[in-house]
């Protein structure tokens, strides 16, 4: 059984780290962001001082919704002026995730925070919560697209086996389009 088990960490050891930087690069540049963040996660410990790879990961897990595997690369994002500004970006969302979960999980009140804007959609939500620019309908936030009046986004929290996620979905003429969670 433990012979098993190391041969099945070994084979999955191999496959991890079967891609090369350039393999990364190329995933990156063909935008498959979620496999990018995927391989990233498992191939930090190799590549956790070179700041372009921190930068495709961390870009990679944005643009794939993927926000809680920033944590990684953020912390390392710290040596050039670039880096360090890369890494408030990406802590600015981390940290909106993180505020409008616990506002909405334990009924906080956060719309004494001002943090920078950014394009990232959680962000353009987050800032819209705490100006209290929404309709609240059956425990869901309500928001419009000041671009697009056809778009509408929901916000909402719901528990599943004990765990409450947070939902953002993007409804285009009333009809689901995108579905985010967040936790």
């Amino acid at each position: 059984m433990i012979k098993k088990i190391f041969i099945l960490c070994f084979i999955f050891i191999n496959i991890s780290f079967a891609y090369t930087l350039n393999d990364i690069k190329k995933l990156y540049t063909n935008k498959k962001y979620t496999r990018v963040c995927s391989l990233c996660g498992n191939m930090y410990v190799a590549f956790k001082n070179d700041e372009n790879f921190l930068n495709m990961f961390a870009d990679s897990c944005l643009k794939s919704d993927m926000i809680s595997k920033m944590v990684l690369p953020i912390v390392k994002l710290y040596k050039t002026k670039q880096a360090r500004e890369n890494a408030a970006y990406f802590s600015t969302i981390l940290y909106e995730k993180k505020m409008l979960y616990y506002a909405l999980c334990d009924n906080i009140d956060i719309s004494y925070i001002n943090l920078p804007k950014t394009n990232y959609i959680l962000s353009k939500i987050f800032d819209k919560f705490v100006k209290g620019e929404y309709d609240l309908k059956d425990s869901s936030y309500w928001f419009s697209n000041d671009k697009n009046v056809a778009i509408k986004y929901k916000l909402s929290i719901e528990g599943r086996n004990h765990i409450k996620k947070m939902y953002l979905r993007t409804y285009k003429n009333g009809k689901i389009i995108k579905v985010r969670v967040y936790w």
